[in-house]
């Protein structure tokens, strides 16, 4: 039989040592994979997290660049907007995976999702409108506004129970990381067993072991940061160089003392006392280290404790460092700042930067509160937007030649203000370049020059009027310097003095007029030099030779003086002959004219004469035969009726009827004479007056006919002679009456009303109406379109109508009715 060798007490412990190191060895797997686990579900649910805020942060873009897009009409904000639009769902769906195993997750995000889709059709829907040129209403603003609330409330829910997940799964992690460092212990401990076991091993190594911890000691010494070791109880165990300079104490002064001891701390702002532990908590930014002989460090210090494996600590290692000049450099660079911004926003001037590529990086709050823009909006090339839309196009040409070569950028352009103004402004750049002369910046100021630009641009427009007035009057004109030498001419003087303008500058006034008018013109301007007084409208003649006539000319001289001294004189030469002989011409016309009215006016005078003689011989002469006539036929028909035979009584009454027809066409024909020839008194006269004044006159008409008036008082005034204008009204309401069917009332309406400086009168009736081919027939003298027997009159009361609303100022014209009748429609001047 092969013999068992047996084997040592060594080699079973080893064995024994290291299958209880594999079982802590397994041990120590299982708690390093649940702790794995545990930290994949914390960075899952962190994963949810940020998902979330990812969604709301999309949700948030897309309304950003619908704003931007609504203030601005910008597409690159359209296509901000699709692109967070777009992002949105896909994020949902994400989380939709990532909560799959959590039901209530799930029923929480249904709601979330819902009301992101509502919010994104509503985005959609304004946006549709903003392209379709429709602005959106208020009521849709503000459904946005409440989904947007809702938004958050579904979201602060999702994220709740991520929250207490996540502290659930922190309690796992931090319970399988006990588990871990028991495990780390067990297997520690083992390991110890085979430290003891294999000592003759350790001992081996023990030599390396001493060097390594020399190494490790020498470079705890020479590293730059200042090093403190202690030991549990406080003591100091270890000092470095750096940390013996700072302290100001050596490192063998050090050992043994507590730290506190070793290391005065106070606080910077109150000068307090304080402690390592403070320092490092929450006063770790205003430490300083008193180093003694007056001397003080602002310190940043760091402690980790020395935690061997599967033991207590066993003491603590301190680094900490001198931050005084750094931190004097953060106090100069931040006060440096300020100083910085405060004198940029009290500059008028508004700077600004942009990238190499001209891309806006940063715009001055004065340019923000100027145009009204969000700051978000200009970044980029939104800051064109203000831009006037005439001026963009070559801003914009001038920024990108200015960014291609790299030369300097001066523009003058116009923007739109928030409160809706457009104002001037002068914008200057200029590139920052590195070593190699490659650009790395633009750096620039805009300025507001509205003030400036605007009586430019007024005194350019005068300018020119100025100019094109200089040029294009017929008058010429001249500025003579103080040597009495041509410094300025127009074109008329030029073609006075018959040469080119341009050869004639520089020589005197007398040497370029032609004779004789040179000699007139010189001494003039020899006597303004002279006395420095103005001399305006200065009127001479000038003889011609031979067959030329003879020229007038008007001069005025006006001296040029500056501070007292003689500058020169302007010189303003037109010549007037034309006009004196058309002056001429008008006074002998005038003369005629005047011989011409004066025989008019006795022809007029003497016809009017006449005129009176004849209407005298009417009225008078031709009317005493009727009344003859008159009383003889009505004589014979009082006193000879028995005798006589009824045909004889008939013609005998048809005489009588005649000769009152006769005298009441005498009598209309006497007023209408009287109407064209009177001279007439315009007052204010109240249209409600005329017409009570003419229903008067016509009261017995009335009573017979039984007609019913409708006029609507109060009635405006009217500029007119008060006589006519009731002769007139009455004419109008006795044909009114007159001329209806048989058996029909008469009904009459009037209306009037103002319309600006006249008065527009209506006078409707339910009478026999005027075909509209008689409607300016009827106006005439004598004009009848119906016979005697049947509507009697004399065909003159019309005629009288139009003629007195002629003389008066005013205007009639006839209109028909659907009902039947006529609608006469006077214009007259209205009364102030």
């Amino acid at each position: 039989m092969k013999s068992i060798t047996p084997r040592t007490p060594v080699t079973v412990a080893t064995i024994v040592s290291l299958l209880l190191l594999a079982i802590a060895l397994a041990v120590l797997a299982r708690g390093i994979r649940n702790h794995s686990e545990s930290w994949r579900w914390v960075a899952h649910t962190r994963e949810v997290l940020e998902h979330v805020e990812a969604t709301l942060t999309l949700a948030s873009d897309a309304e950003t660049a619908q704003r931007g897009l609504l203030l601005t009409g910008n597409p690159v904000f359209l296509a901000d907007y699709r692109r967070a639009r777009d992002g949105v769902l896909p994020e949902v769906a994400r989380l939709r995976t990532l909560t799959s195993d959590n039901p209530r997750q799930q029923a929480a995000l249904r709601p979330f999702e819902d009301a992101l889709r509502a919010r994104l059709e509503l985005l959609e829907q304004v946006v549709r409108e903003k392209l379709a040129g429709r602005a959106p209403d208020m009521a849709t603003l503000e459904s946005g506004r409440l989904l947007k609330q809702r938004i958050l409330a579904k979201a602060e829910l999702v994220r709740s129970e991520e929250r207490r997940l996540l502290e659930e799964r922190h309690l796992r992690v931090e319970q399988g990381r006990r588990e871990l460092i028991a495990a780390f212990a067990t297997t520690a401990g083992v390991a110890g067993l085979l430290v003891v076991l294999l000592w003759v091993i350790s001992s081996r190594d023990a030599a390396r072991l001493l060097a390594e911890r020399a190494r490790l000691d020498a470079t705890l010494r020479s590293i730059g940061d200042g090093v403190i070791a202690t030991a549990p109880d406080g003591t100091v165990t270890l000092m470095n160089r750096v940390a013996e300079v700072l302290s100001g104490i050596p490192e063998a002064g050090a050992v043994g003392r507590r730290l506190d001891q070793v290391l005065h701390l106070r606080e910077q702002d109150s000068g307090r006392p304080i402690r390592a532990a403070e320092a490092i908590g929450d006063l770790f930014d205003r430490a300083v280290l008193i180093a003694g002989e007056d001397r003080e460090y602002a310190i940043e210090l760091n402690m980790a404790p020395i935690t061997p494996e599967g033991t207590e600590a066993v003491g603590n290692v301190m680094v900490f460092r001198d931050v005084t000049e750094r931190n004097a450099r953060g106090r100069a660079l931040a006060e440096s700042e300020a100083n910085y911004r405060y004198t940029v926003e009290l500059n008028p001037q508004m700077p600004w930067k942009a990238s190499a590529d001209g891309t806006m990086l940063f715009l001055s709050d004065r340019w923000l509160a100027l145009t009204g823009q969000a700051r978000d909006a200009l970044i980029g090339s939104g800051w064109m937007e203000v831009i006037d839309a005439d001026d963009r196009p070559a801003v914009a040409q001038a920024w990108k030649h200015a960014v291609s070569s790299g030369a300097t950028y001066d523009v003058e352009h116009r923007v739109r203000t928030a409160d809706g103004q457009v104002r001037w402004v002068r914008a200057r750049a200029n590139p920052r370049r590195d070593a190699s002369g490659a650009i790395v910046a633009w750096y620039g100021l805009t300025e507001d020059i509205h003030a400036r630009k605007e009586s430019e641009l007024a005194l350019n427009r005068r300018l020119a009027q100025i100019e094109t007035i200089y040029r294009a009057v017929p008058v010429g004109l001249a500025l003579l310097d103080a040597d009495m030498r041509l410094e300025e001419l127009n074109d008329a003087l030029a073609d006075v003095s018959g040469r080119l303008k341009d050869a004639i500058v520089g020589m005197r006034l007398a040497d370029v007029l032609p004779d004789p008018l040179n000699g007139q013109v010189g001494a003039l301007v020899g006597q303004v030099a002279l006395d420095r007084r103005q001399l305006a409208g200065v009127e001479f003649s000038v003889s011609g030779d031979g067959e030329e006539q003879q020229r007038d000319w008007l001069a005025s001289f006006y001296p040029v003086q500056e501070g007292g001294h003689f500058q020169g004189i302007v010189v303003a030469l037109l010549e007037v002959t034309q006009i004196k002989i058309a002056q001429r011409k008008l006074s002998e016309a005038n003369q005629l004219l005047e011989q011409r009215v004066e025989q008019r006016t006795a022809q007029i005078a003497e016809a009017n004469a006449e005129l009176r003689a004849f209407a005298h011989t009417v009225a008078h002469d031709l009317r005493a035969p009727l009344r003859n006539v008159e009383g003889f036929a009505t004589a014979l028909m009082e006193d000879e009726a028995d005798r006589m035979s009824e045909d004889g009584k008939v013609f005998a009454g048809r005489i009588v009827a005649a000769v009152v027809r006769m005298d009441r066409l005498i009598t209309d024909l006497l007023g209408y004479s009287r109407l064209s020839r009177a001279e007439l008194r315009f007052e204010r006269v109240e249209l409600g007056m005329a017409f009570k004044t003419a229903l008067r006159d016509i009261e017995t008409q009335i009573a017979e006919s039984g007609a019913r008036l409708d006029i609507g008082y109060p009635l405006p005034a009217v500029w007119a002679n008060g006589t006519i204008l009731a002769q007139v009204l009455g004419n109008l309401l006795s044909n009114a009456i007159k001329f209806v069917g048989k058996g029909v009332v008469p009904h009459i309406q009037v209306s009037a009303e103002r319309n600006g400086m006249a008065v527009q009168l209506s006078i409707a009736d339910n009478g026999i109406g005027i075909a509209a081919e008689h409607r300016e027939q009827v106006f005439g003298v004598f004009e009848r379109l119906h016979g005697e027997e049947r509507y009697p009159g004399t065909g003159i009361g019309l005629a009288i109508v139009k003629k007195g609303l002629e003389r008066l100022g005013g205007s009639v014209r006839i209109a028909g009715r659907e009902a039947g009748g006529s609608v006469f429609e006077l214009t007259m001047p209205a009364a102030d």
